[in-house]
């Protein structure tokens, strides 16, 4: 009995810390059968709603934030940059450099993978 009152006395501790963490609130509308999809989901996860959105998300946008992060080259696309910055006369970017960085600037961009100038 002693090992089982020490377990929940640890549990209730742990919700208590739990609660006692800053947190914030996002709210949004779904459509009925986006919530559906999404409650079955969970239910499948064996994680409640709120548990399985708060996941969801952070897992999206931690994908999101690494593929903005990280720019990968391949071998060709790779040397064409080092050979670009290496040139001595190439110190005044293209005109489709300027556009392709405005574009960006602005956040309009498909994908993570960018075509380099001429």
């Amino acid at each position: 009995m002693a090992t089982t009152n020490v377990k929940k006395t640890n549990a209730k501790a742990a919700k208590s810390a739990d609660r006692n963490v800053e947190q914030s609130r996002l709210n949004f509308r779904l459509a009925p059968i986006v919530k559906e999809r999404v409650m079955k989901a969970a239910a499948l996860s064996g994680q409640d709603l709120t548990e399985f959105a708060v996941a969801t998300l952070s897992e999206k946008a931690s994908l999101i934030i690494e593929q903005h992060d990280n720019l990968l080259l391949g071998s060709e696309e790779h040397e064409f940059f080092l050979n670009a910055l290496a040139e001595p006369n190439a110190s005044e970017p293209s005109e489709r450099s300027r556009k392709a960085a405005e574009k960006y600037r602005q956040g309009s961009r498909k994908g993570v993978r960018y075509s380099l100038a001429d």
